[in-house]
Parts: structure tokens; sequence; C-alpha cells
């Protein structure tokens, strides 16, 4: 071994990135100890400690770019050390710094979460940039409308004629069914859905037992959690389930629950289509009861494939006006499925996700501009440590790091406790919001998002302080007579402006919201809720019993009377058009509402008859006869209705003809539908017994009597099947829990911003007495009263709040305005709405004032005159 050198690529690769200064020195250092360890062990041991020390010097101080080898880590430490000092030393201030910022940071970070979950919706599914919904657009009154509804027909003619753009498709019922599943002696009411077979591979189901095969009739598929709750700790595979107290279908699979946030959600469990369309009854071209999801064959566009399937429909289907069908891509069915006139728009859901967008981030800026007065208004507090510290040599851009450094410690102390305050409140988050949202904790990247996230506030809310506090001169530090500047002193108060606009304008829409549902809350329904329960009829035996059923109830001497109609009173489902007036061969361009009731309907609804009568049993067949609303009056332009004969389009009511009916009576419209919406054209046909059992309880009964002798008397006549029930007035509440949840989310949403702005005013009020310490001192001194002192305090901030509301007023109106024209029936915003927000804040902000105000007016005139 001759001439031995150290690794040459190393050593380039040192002086890469080594500074110079230090090159010279640690080239002589590691050359020394390569060749003592040749001395000592080998070549080989002496390169690899070559390498090893190389990547050793691979530090801050070592490299190039940093300008100190030292000074830096131990400034960064020394900063963050009086940082620290700074916080534990003035507890109150930190404590309402702190307190501040959180609160904004909880609001961002709960609309992070709700937002993120918004835009991911439906991304569970693998299948996702696939998958489509079909579609068609009908033209009713001149107008287009798209609708989801289908011919059950469709899904096959589609899978059979286009195999090169459809992999799979699947058709299912158009209503979800909550149906009774019954085990042993275990009967639970769940949602379910009913899907052809290649359903569970369009929507990527996770298997977790069995397999995902809905071939057969007799075939059922439970979710994890329905399967847990049924059979325990026994395996559910190959086990009988039995539906509605008639049909046994055995448990061919269980797939793991699918998250909140998909459109299938609620599926708690899959039934075959075989079920419903079979040899006795085969899927049809005229009756849109189903909806059809698919797949797309990979790099199928579906606008493509959209303009190939248009027609489909018309060359199927003889129909006066053309029916075009399109695909709509999973990625709208949430943010983008709304469609005006025929035309795709964004959904009001999207709407929402702009409007909490904005909210958080105008709820963080308010608590960085809050951070900002209350460190602005202790600047004086700092001049003196400012101009010593000039003093002895720091300069300008020392200062802010220092200022920046009590900030980034102020909010990642703020971060901390907003993620206890987020992982507390979560909770209630989600039961207000109608979400799942969980902190996730293992995600990376929510940590690093957190970590630019707690930065760009710091700097946010630090970065105006430490330009301000880091200018001041020396000497003036020194002497305590520093000055605040009119531009700084205007640059506060509008942002002390700033606040109270966001907060006005989350007030005046807080009030609105509340004043748009208690409207709609108010407006009459057409029938009377009161004491109206309803329960649901699950099984053939309901249907052949009804009337033994309504007997035994009705002599339990609790109840009134009791019908039942195909659909609940809560939606307008059961839609038909084709009607015509006898005689006309035009039929009217106006879709009804159709349902079927039994003659007691209008007696357990007390609807209000307006002409005609009501159905009776005592009028011999009134199978041809119809009972209309008064909209579908006035839409069909009838003006003597009674005894006008309406004839049906072929194949309405199963029966494949044509049928004449006879208006016998004309009802109050029923508001069933939104309760903000106007209502639709409603028809009323005779049936002898339907799905939905409604019972008028008597006035005054104790409901906690009553219910158990009826649920008695139903066990009675159908052993069995389970008494579900509901109040009505309970399911119309539910029609505003939308609005509701706006409004919950608004109030919480007002009560911090709020709460920060009269943080920031709390510091702007702590500045301006501290200015003026000497002058209210003097003003005591010559006999000024508190009132009086409280009064020249306030009236700076008094004008600042008026200000604010000018500011807010039309900007809110303008913004509630276009949000108020997604409803039909909505109110007007009216002047009292902003006196009174106005009210609130002045009192808000004048309350905040007071403590300093009043304390300095309180305070010892000597002790303010002679402080230097």
């Amino acid at each position: 071994m001759k001439n031995p050198e150290p690794p040459k690529l190393a050593e380039k690769f040192l002086l890469l990135f080594l500074k110079e200064g230090l090159a010279e020195e640690v080239l002589g250092d590691l050359d020394e100890k390569f060749y003592r360890t040749i001395e000592k062990k080998s070549l080989r041991r002496a390169k690899l400690n070559y390498l090893y020390q190389v990547f050793n010097y691979l530090r801050p101080f070592a490299f190039k770019f940093f300008k100190s080898n030292s000074i830096i880590p131990t400034m960064i430490k020394h900063n963050f050390k009086i940082s620290y000092r700074v916080l534990i030393k003035n507890k109150v201030f930190s404590a309402i710094n702190i307190g501040g910022l959180a609160m904004g940071m909880t609001v961002a970070i709960l609309i992070g979460l709700w937002i993120h979950d918004e835009l991911t919706f439906n991304q569970y599914h693998k299948n996702y940039d696939s998958i489509v919904q079909v579609l068609r657009k009908d033209k009713e009154d001149g107008k287009t409308y798209v609708n989801s509804s289908q011919v059950s027909k469709l899904g096959d003619h589609l899978e059979q004629t286009y195999p090169t753009l459809f992999n799979k498709v699947a058709i299912t019922f158009y209503r979800n069914r909550a149906l009774v599943l019954t085990v042993g002696k275990q009967s639970l009411e769940r949602l379910g859905y009913f899907f052809s077979p290649d359903a569970p591979a369009i929507l990527s189901l996770d298997i977790v037992a069995g397999q995902a095969s809905l071939e057969s009739s007799d075939a059922i598929l439970l979710s994890e959690s329905l399967a847990e709750t049924l059979f325990r700790d026994k395996n559910p595979i190959g086990e009988m389930v039995q539906i509605n107290t008639s049909t046994q279908l055995m448990v061919n699979g269980v797939y793991a629950d699918l998250p909140l946030n998909s459109t299938f959600g609620d599926m708690e469990f899959m039934l075959s289509m075989e079920l419903v369309y079979n040899e006795e009854r085969p899927a049809t071209w005229n009756n849109y009861n189903t909806k059809i999801y698919a797949t797309l064959n990979e790099e199928v566009d579906y606008k493509e494939a959209s303009a190939l399937i248009k027609d489909e429909l018309n060359r199927n289907i003889d129909s006066e006006e053309p029916m075009d069908l399109l695909l709509l891509p999973m990625k709208d069915w949430h943010l983008n499925s709304s469609f005006e006139d025929g035309i795709q728009k964004s959904s009001s859901r999207i709407t929402f996700v702009r409007l909490y967008a904005i909210i958080g981030i105008f709820v963080l800026l308010l608590a960085c501009i809050n951070f900002m007065n209350l460190n602005t208004a202790r600047y004086q507090l700092r001049g003196k440590e400012v101009g010593i510290r000039k003093t002895v040599g720091s300069r300008r851009k020392q200062l802010i790091s220092q200022f920046l450094s009590e900030s980034i410690l102020y909010a990642t102390v703020s971060f901390v406790l907003t993620i206890f305050i987020v992982w507390l409140i979560l909770p209630w988050f989600n039961g207000i919001s109608d979400k799942d949202l969980s902190l996730p904790w293992s995600d990376p990247l929510f940590w690093l998002s957190g970590v630019l996230f707690t930065l760009f506030s710091a700097i946010i809310a630090g970065s105006y302080p430490a330009l301000l506090l880091s200018s001041f001169s020396p000497l003036k530090a020194l002497t305590s007579s520093i000055k605040q500047g009119k531009s700084n002193v205007r640059l506060r108060q509008s942002l002390v402006v700033f606040q109270f606009a966001i907060s006005m304008l989350l007030m005046i829409g807080m009030l609105t919201i509340h004043q748009q549902i208690q409207h709609a809350k108010a407006r009459p329904v057409g029938y009377d809720q009161s004491d109206l329960i309803v329960a649901r009829g699950r099984s053939g035996e309901y249907y052949k019993k009804f009337d033994i059923l309504r007997e035994e109830i009705l002599n339990t001497g609790y109840v009134e009377e009791m019908a039942s109609a195909n659909y609940p009173l809560m939606n307008t489902l059961g839609n038909n058009d084709g009607f015509r007036l006898e005689g006309n061969d035009k039929s009217y361009p106006i879709s009804f509402n159709t349902i079927y009731v039994t003659p007691e309907y209008g007696k357990a609804t007390k609807w209000t008859l307006l002409l005609g009568r009501d159905f009776s049993r005592t009028e011999g067949d009134e199978s041809q006869n119809v009972i209309v609303s008064q909209s579908a009056v006035e839409q069909m332009r009838l003006e003597n209705p009674i005894g006008k004969r309406l004839v049906s389009y072929e194949g309405f009511g199963w029966d494949g003809r044509d049928r004449a009916y006879t208006i016998i009576g004309v009802v109050k419209d029923m508001i069933k539908g939104s309760p903000y919406e106007s209502p639709r054209p409603l028809m009323l046909f005779h049936s002898d017994s339907e799905e939905y059992a409604f019972m008028r309880l008597k006035k005054g009964s104790s409901y906690v009597e009553v219910l158990p002798e009826i649920e008695e008397a139903f066990k009675e006549v159908l052993p069995g099947h389970p008494f579900n029930y509901e109040f009505v007035d309970d399911q119309y509440a539910r029609k505003f829990r939308e609005e509701e949840k706006i409004g919950s989310l608004a109030t919480f949403f007002s009560v911090l911003a709020i709460l920060i702005s009269c943080l920031g005013l709390f510091g702007l009020s702590a500045f301006m007495v501290e200015q003026r310490t000497k002058e209210i001192g003097i003003r005591k001194v010559l006999g000024a009263s508190v009132p009086t002192l409280w009064r020249l305090l306030s009236k700076d901030i008094t004008l600042l709040v008026f200000i604010a509301c000018v500011i807010a007023i039309p900007v809110s109106t303008s913004l509630l305005n276009v949000w108020l024209e997604n409803y039909e029936y909505r109110i007007e915003i009216t002047w009292w709405m902003y006196v009174t927000a106005a009210i609130a804040g002045l009192l808000i902000a004048l309350s905040t004032v007071s403590y300093h105000s009043i304390r300095a007016s309180l305070g010892n005139p000597v002790d303010a005159l002679r402080s230097e």
C-alpha cells in the first residue's frame, strides 16, 4: 500500500457546502485523523470514518449560506426564552392574547374540517372518477327540468346497447325503503336499498365477510354495524333475515359501513331488485320509479357518452315533448347537481362551503387583529426595553425577530389549546352539522398544515406590532416621549371598525336566518298537525286487515279518527303528468302530486274543504272520483271545478288504460314538501287501504296512557308487526333542520366573533386610557365627574361602532338578499333587524370599554399627575 489518499468524492462534497473559513482547518483535521486510523486499524476503516466525518458536518453552522456559526441558534434560543418570560410575567394579557387567537383558530379548524368533508364527498368509492348517474331532461310549461327518476327498463337497455360505454349498470328504487328486519325475536326498522346485481361492484363495497352477490332474489347484504346488532358475535353468513314479517332472505355478505359523506352513507342493507322486477312484474318503459347508476369504461368521456345516449328515451317512448338523457359524474353529485332550465349549475351547498370559508377567514383575521391591538396598546411598556436594546447595539431586524418570536410562541400555545377545544366540541359540532368529523391524529399532512397554519397566524398577528415596536427611536423610548402618529391611530381605529363590521354582519345574518325559519314555521299548512301520529304498515297482513285494525284502535276510545295514504304528509312523492280535461285531447303541462287515501283521510288530517264534498263510505263507488287542491284548480284554470271530469294518461293506476275521474271536492293547499316553496298541485284518489296509517288522537289525551293502548291494539291485530310511530308535527319540524343548522352555526360563529372583537376593543380602550392618564387626572382635579369622564372616553368607541354599522348594513343587505332568493316563501329584511344588531353591538362595545373608563375615572388624580 503506497501513498493512500482520502476519498476524493467525499472531499469534493465537503468543499461543496462547507464555509470557506472552515475548509482549510477541517480538511487538515480530517487528513490527520485519516492517516492515524490507517496506522492503527486499516485503510477501509479510515475511508469509512472519513465519510462519516464529512456527513457529520452537514449542520447549519457549517453551511455557506449561514453567516454565523453560533450566533443564530443562540439568538433563536434567547428570543424564545425572553418570549416565554414575557408570557409568564403578564398572565392576564397573555391569557387574553392566547384566548383570542385560540377562538379564531378554533373556528378556522372546524370550518376547515367541514369544508374538507364536503369537498371529499363520495371519494370513499374507488370508482369515484368513473361513476355516473343517468338523468333525463323534461319540458313542462315551457321550462326544462332535470329529473333523476327513470323508467325501470332503461338500465338493461343501456347496458346491452352500449357495452363500449358502460362497464357496469345498476338500477335502484327511486325512493329508499325503511323496512322491518327480524331475526329470532328481535325486530329492527332500518333503511335499505333495492339494487340490481352490479351495484356492489359500482360502489366498490368493502366486503368484510361473505361475498357481494345480489344475483338471487332471496339475497341480502348487511352493513357491518347492522350485522353486529342482529347477530352479535355469531357469523351472519348464511343466516336468515325476515323482511316485513313475511319474506325470508339469506345473508350473502357483510360490507364495511359507508361514511356519512357518501351519497349512500345511510344504506344499512342491500336487497335484490329481483324482489321487485321479476317474471310476474317485469321492468317497463312507462313507470318512472327507478334511479340508474353506472361505471364508464376506461378513457370514455362522460360528455361524449351523454351525447351518444341522449335520444334513447325518445326512441322507445312516445311522448309529446322530447326527453333527453344525460350523465352526471359522481364528482358533481354533491356540490354541482342543480339545474336551472336544463343548464347545470352549482348547488346551494357550494354556497355554504364558500360562505363558511369566508367566515373562517374573517374570524381568524378578527383574532389576529385583536392580537395586534392588544400588543400595540401596550407599546409604551416595551418602549424602554426597545431603547435599551437599540442602545447596546441591537438592530431593527433583531428586534423584529424577537417580537415575531413572541408572536410564534403565543400562536403555538394557542394552537395547542385550539386542538384541545376542537377535540372537546367536535361531538356538538357534528350534531348540529350532521357530520362525522374527527381530528386526523395520524395524518402527517394535518400536522404539517397545523404548523404552517400556526406560522401564518403568528406572522399575520405579530407583523404590525413587530414593525411598530422596532421602529422606536432609542432616545424617545428611554425618555418616555413616544407618540403615536395619526396614521397608526387611524390604522388601529380602522381595524376596530373592521372587527365590528364583521360582527355586525354575522349578527344581522343570524337574525335574518332566525326570522326566515320562524316565518316558514308560522305558515298555514292546510291541515292540523297537533295530536296526529303516523305509523307505517310493512306487511301484506296490514293491508288485508286495515279495516279491522282501524276498528280496534277506534275502540280504545283514545283515537278520534284513523285513515291511511300511500305517502306520508311530509313529502311530494308520487308525481304524475298527462292528465287532461274530458273532451280535450291536449293534456295539462303540469305535474300533479297524486296520492291515494282512504275515506277518513280528511277527518284524520283535518284538512280544509273549500268546495264540494269529501270521500265517503256511504256514497257508493268512489274509485272514479278525485279531490283536487286549490293550486291544482288555479293551474288548470277551472272556474267551476266540481263535476268536471279529468282523464288520466294510459297506464295510470297500473291497469294500462285511460280512466276518467270526476272532481268531487277542492281542498286548501297542503304544505307537503318544502315549507319555503309554493305548494304543488295535488290530486287525491280513493283507496281501501294504504301503507301509512294516520291516527288523530282526542284532544287532551295523555300520550303516556294513549300510545301503549294503541300499540296493544296494533299488536293484537298484527302480531309480530312492530308499532313504530311518529308525531306529524315532529316530522314537519325536521324540514327546518338544514336552516336551523345554519342558524346554530351562524350563532356560534357570531358569538365567537363578538368575543374576539371585544378583546380587541378591550386592548384599544386600555391604550386610550393609558394615553390620556394625565388628561383624566387634570379633568378630575378641575371637577369632572365619573359619568362625564365615562362619556368622554366612550364617545370615540361609539363613533367607531356607528361607522361599522354604516358599512355592515348595505353589505349584509346585499349578501342576505342573494341568500333569500333561494326561497320562494321568504321574509323581507326590515329596519328593526339593523337597529337590533346596532344597539346590541353598541351595548357590547360600551360594556367592554366601561371597565377601563370607569377604573380610570375612579383613580386618584395625584397618582396620574405625578407618574413619569
